[in-house]
């Protein structure tokens, strides 16, 4: 059985970025990191300083991460990469539940950047190009890109990492003008500077924004009063340590209303409350399939949500460091601080001030207070309808993009592309973070941007062609022009219902077998005679119970190297190889990602980002067993879900094994059918996979000692290559 395909590999010539904060630098780390063929990156950034945006650019040493360094990684796959970094740069107190300065969050991810520059292909560079975008032309195959104070630049892609726009203010104070000097942002330079020790502050918002407004006042020393105030009046609850929470939704048949999933959530908080656990964990248990739930609610539901669930949501979802909570306190049980739940009424100015008359949420009373400075804390301004921004006007003047129904973002395809405005789904224009809050909700954590991050730049690098094996019959016999960077075939075994497969680059003509089997050692080496390839490499997925690899067969007519997953435990192989390093093919690409759960040492690989080869983590609608070679299905539910579910939807799934005919899949495909996964908690498939009682494989006493010598046997096989 053989499926041929051939793919053209075309990375586009230049792909700007606009925007140099934590999410358009991701994307160009990403690209960087992955790239294997020419291409420059135009990194558009109006302030001097590239990678820390807004947030991780403060000076105050007490502005702190919302989230322990542990959960801080820029790269989703590696869970470890800040805390490596934070420990190699003498940061050795840090733990993972540390909750780092944000100033050194910073200088991690310009590290990041840094380091993938320095690691990139010979012909992968990055511009840092600082100026600002203010208009944007698309034609059927680029987009021009106008500066402010430079020239227009033509790009095959660009990214919109637009990032947070300032917020807006009630209109009571907006009355007051818009260079009223009583009025400040929470981010600009001056917001908190020149104050009197008498002096007293309002503070619009009660959100994030306030406690670094607060905190940073602490720190300065300021003694003043302090009033905050919001439409609920809530405040960022802290953090606590938690025991995770087994899933308690199954997509499928959630609540698909607000008020349904409300109600839900409450009682499974109240339930934990009987076990002695805390609500944070419940929550946290929500947030992997938050995205998903949010999708499937109605617009109707998700505009009763924003308008009665979100101030809720928020203050419960966005936690706060225990330290940065306890300044919070002490400041408010001094008197120092104040908070308020209601709407500001009115603002006048008098020679003390503002008045600001605020009608209190409750009570309906009202209560003016005297400030010397209002500080605006409201958060970022996602209304696209109502921003005053040149490139946001550029894009709508050319109908290039819609806002979103619900008022919050642009309207985004599921590959992060642009939709315009009428409909389509463009295939120059891309963007991530806060944009897509409306299609997404959660999108604004690092937690969700380096996801997105990672996705687009794969995405940015897809090929732009894919041709099938009968239309390239001419390569074959050398007369074609085209250009086709990778042969993929799927070879099969009917006694172990095995798959085997080969990977070429035309160019060179080199070749891999991954997971080849000892009775098709023949078959393998006709087709590699056949089509003129060189085999370099035998790669296993793991070590084999139900058939004694090809490896050293192969090795022994083809000169081949065998390569093994690390920590395989065994002898006379060439080379192992670890978790996320990537073998080169020529123009090939094959990145090996650590799936242990099925044996302990089990290895998936993804080549050039789109054909992802599971060997026995992951089947067709099922997976491989766990109940000998040391396997784990915990391990396994954790590595397929957090690993291989995260991979985009799109990616191709071709498994070690099926015993029904079928022969490939995709992961979206897999996260919603699959029987094993879809819907089940950790516990629910650790209870199956324990209860599967399936017999031994018949050749198990063969082939796993004769695997563990790299598969030599004591038969020699007499093919001629």
């Amino acid at each position: 059985m053989y499926n041929y395909i051939l793919h053209r590999n075309f990375s586009p010539r230049a792909i700007a970025i606009i925007g140099g904060g934590l999410s358009g630098t991701l994307v160009a780390a990403n690209l960087m990191r992955n790239a294997t063929t020419p291409l420059t990156i135009k990194l558009i950034e109006r302030k001097p300083e590239i990678g820390k945006g807004v947030a991780y650019s403060t000076t105050v040493d007490s502005h702190l991460l919302n989230v322990p360094a542990g959960k801080m990684s820029a790269f989703a796959d590696e869970p470890n990469h800040f805390l490596n970094w934070l420990h190699t740069n003498g940061y050795h107190e840090v733990t993972a539940s540390t909750f780092v300065p944000r100033k050194i969050y910073g200088d991690y991810i310009q590290a990041v950047l840094h380091e993938a520059e320095v690691n990139a292909a010979a012909d992968v560079r990055l511009e840092r190009i600082c100026d600002e975008a203010i208009a944007i032309e698309t034609t059927t195959d680029n987009v021009k890109v106008y500066l402010r104070e430079s020239q227009c630049l033509q790009v095959q892609k660009a990214v919109l990492a637009l990032g947070n726009f300032p917020a807006s203010l009630p209109q009571a104070i907006t009355a007051l003008g818009n260079n009223n000097p009583y009025v400040k942002d929470a981010w600009s330079s001056d917001a908190i500077s020149n104050l009197n020790p008498e002096d007293a502050i309002l503070l619009v918002g009660t959100g994030l924004t306030m406690v670094d407004a607060v905190v940073a006042l602490h720190q300065q020393g300021f003694r003043g009063k302090i009033h905050a105030v919001s439409r609920h009046g809530l405040t960022p609850q802290c953090h606590q340590p938690t025991t995770p929470y087994p899933a308690f939704i199954n997509l499928e048949t959630a609540p698909k209303t607000a008020r349904g999933l409300v109600h839900l959530v409450r009682q499974e908080v109240n339930k934990a409350a009987t076990q002695e656990q805390d609500w944070r964990t419940v929550i946290d248990a929500l947030r992997p399939v938050t995205q998903q739930l949010w999708q499937a609610l109605p617009i109707l539901e998700q505009k009763r949500f924003l308008r009665h669930v979100k101030a809720y949501w928020e203050v419960h979802r966005h936690r706060i460091a225990v330290e940065i909570a306890e300044v919070l306190d002490t400041l408010m049980h001094s008197g120092q601080l104040n908070y308020y739940g209601g709407r500001i009424h009115s603002c006048q100015e008098s020679n003390q001030g503002v008045n600001v008359t605020i009608r209190e949420r409750e009570t309906h009373k009202d209560i003016t207070l005297q400030v010397n400075r209002i500080i605006n804390c409201t958060g970022s301004n996602c209304n696209y309808r109502s921003l005053q921004h040149p490139l946001i006007a550029s894009l709508q003047e050319q109908r290039l993009m819609r806002s979103h129904p619900l008022g919050i973002g642009i309207d985004t395809a599921v590959n992060g592309a642009v939709i315009d405005a009428k409909g389509n789904i463009s295939e120059l224009l891309y963007t991530l973070g806060t944009p897509r809050k409306g299609n997404l909700w959660e999108t604004t954590a690092v937690g969700e941007i380096r996801v997105q991050a990672r996705d687009l730049a794969r995405e940015l690098l897809k090929p732009v062609n894919s041709v099938s094996y009968a239309m390239s019959r001419d390569w074959l016999s050398g007369n074609s022009s085209r250009e086709l960077p990778m042969l993929f075939r799927q070879l099969f075994d009917q006694e172990s219902s095995t798959y085997t497969y080969l990977i070429a680059d035309p160019k060179t003509k080199a070749a891999i077998l991954v997971d080849p089997v000892l009775e098709q050692v023949e078959r393998d080496l006709e087709i590699l005679r056949e089509l003129g390839l060189t085999l370099q490499y035998c790669l296993e997925t793991h070590i084999h119970a139900d058939h004694i690899t090809g490896g050293a067969q192969l090795e022994q007519f083809t000169g081949c190297l065998s390569v093994v997953p690390e920590n395989a435990g065994t002898a006379r192989v060439d080379r192992y190889i670890a978790d996320g390093e990537i073998l080169h093919l020529g123009s090939v690409k094959i990145e090996a990602i650590a799936t242990p759960g099925h044996t302990d040492s089990h290895m998936a690989y993804l080549v050039n980002g789109t054909h992802l080869l599971t060997g026995d983590a992951l089947f067709i609608r099922g997976c491989g067993r766990t109940d000998f070679q040391n396997g784990d299905p915990g391990l396994l539910y954790d590595v397929v879900t957090q690993k291989l579910f995260t991979l985009p939807d799109e990616t191709l799934v071709y498994p070690g094994h099926d015993y029904q005919g079928r022969t490939v899949s995709t992961i979206g495909e897999e996260k919603r059918w699959n029987p094993r996964f879809a819907g089940r908690s950790r516990n629910q498939f650790i209870e199956l996979m324990n209860n599967l009682n399936l017999p031994y494989p018949k050749n198990m006493s063969e082939a796993v000692p004769a695997n563990q010598r790299g598969g030599k046997v004591l038969v020699t096989l007499d093919y001629q290559i």
